[in-house]
C-alpha cells in the first residue's frame, strides 16, 4: 500500500518489547519492490554492532539492495532490561567504525571502550558497501558524530525550523571537525503527525508520545531549551521515574507549546504548511509517524499521500 500511494521509504521501529524490528524489515523487504526499508533505530546496547551489520546486510539481500541502516542510542526499555545507556556518542562512533568496514567486506579488529570486535566479518554474507548509515538523535554530541562519520543525519522530533537549525548546526560542527563537506550529508527529520479537523483532538493524539520523549531524554533537557522551552515541574516529576507506562499515560501534562515544537498536527492544509517550512529550511527527507498509536494508520497514510504531499509540493515549488 505504501508503494502504491507514493511513499519512498519505510522505517521500521525498534521497540524491544513489541514486534521485532528485523522481522518486520524482512517481511517488508519480501512484500515490496521499490520502497527503501530502514531501521529506526538499530542500537548497539542490546545488539552488538557486528550483529547489526549482519542483520542489515541480510535485509539488503532480501530487498535487492534497498536497506538503510538507521542507527541510534534508542530510548525504550533499557530500564526494564537492566541495560545502561552509557556514553552514547562514543558508543555510536565505535559502532559505525565496526559496521561500516564490515559492510564493505573487511575483517574488523576493534578494541574500543564500548565494544570489542576481534576479527569479525560478514562470513557467509556478501559485502554491502552501498547501505547508507543514517545516525538519528536529538542529542548534540551524537549529531556531531553523525557529521563526522555517518552517511546521513536524522534530527529527531524537532518539528520547526528553529529546532532543526540547531540540529543542523551540530551536524555541521562534526563534519567540519572531520574535514567533510556538511552540504554533502543528507539531512532527515522524524516527526509525529496527527491529521484531524478537530485541532484539540489532533494535539491530544501526539501528547503521549511527547511525554515519552521527555522521559526518554531526562534528565537531559537541552533539546527542550534549543526549542525555546523549559521543562515543567509536573513533567520533570513524571520523567524522573523513568517509567515508560507512566510516560504514555501522562500526555495530559504536555503543554500546547510542546506540541507546536515537536509535532505536526491539524488539517491537511495546516500540516502541509508546517512541513513546507521545514523542507524550505533544508530538510528534504521527511519521516513521519502517525498518531495516535494502536490505531490503524491506513486512513492517515492515504490522506497524507493524497492531500498533504501535493500541498507541500505546491508550496515549495
Amino acid at each position: 500500500m505504501l508503494e502504491a500511494v507514493g511513499f519512498d521509504q519505510l522505517w521500521c521501529s525498534n521497540h524491544k518489547l513489541y514486534a521485532d524490528m528485523w522481522v518486520d524489515m524482512a517481511a517488508a523487504a519480501m512484500s515490496t519492490e521499490r520502497i527503501r526499508i530502514g531501521s529506526f533505530v538499530a542500537e548497539p546496547y542490546t545488539q552488538h554492532p557486528a550483529q547489526i551489520a549482519a542483520a542489515i546486510a541480510t535485509v539488503d539481500e532480501l530487498s535487492n539492495g534497498r536497506a538503510m541502516l538507521g542507527l541510534g542510542a534508542g530510548g525504550a526499555n533499557f530500564k526494564e532490561l537492566g541495560v545502561e545507556l552509557a556514553s552514547p556518542a562514543r558508543a555510536l562512533a565505535e559502532a559505525i567504525r565496526i559496521v561500516r568496514p564490515m559492510l564493505d567486506g573487511e575483517l574488523v579488529d576493534v578494541r574500543g571502550r564500548s565494544f570489542t570486535a576481534a576479527g569479525v566479518g560478514l562470513r557467509a554474507l556478501e559485502p554491502h558497501p552501498d547501505i547508507p548509515i543514517v545516525l538519528a538523535s536529538r542529542g548534540d554530541r551524537v549529531l556531531q558524530v553523525a557529521g563526522e562519520l555517518a552517511d546521513g543525519a536524522m534530527v529527531a522530533t524537532y518539528a520547526t525550523p528553529r529546532g532543526l537549525a540547531h540540529g543542523r548546526e551540530m551536524v555541521c560542527i562534526g563534519a567540519e571537525r572531520a574535514g567533510r563537506d556538511p552540504a554533502a550529508i543528507p539531512l532527515y527529520t522524524r516527526i509525529d503527525v496527527s491529521l484531524d479537523d478537530d485541532g484539540r483532538a489532533a494535539r491530544d493524539a501526539v501528547r503521549p508520545m511527547i511525554a515519552a520523549m521527555v522521559m526518554a531524554s531526562y534528565p537531559d533537557q537541552a533539546f527542550l531549551n534549543h526549542a525555546g522551552l523549559e521543562i515543567t515541574p509536573e513533567l520533570a516529576e513524571m520523567a524522573s521515574h523513568k517509567n515508560e507506562t507512566l510516560s504514555f499515560a501522562s500526555g495530559h501534562l504536555v503543554p500546547d507549546e510542546y506540541v507546536e515544537q515537536f509535532s505536526w498536527v491539524g488539517t491537511p492544509a495546516q500540516v502541509a504548511n508546517q512541513i513546507a517550512a521545514v523542507v524550505d529550511s533544508g530538510f528534504r527527507n521527511v519521516v513521519v509517524l502517525f498518531q495516535p498509536l494502536r490505531v490503524d494508520p491506513e486512513p492517515s497514510i492515504r490522506l497524507f499521500a493524497s492531500d498533504v504531499i501535493p500541498r507541500v509540493r505546491a508550496l515549495i515549488a
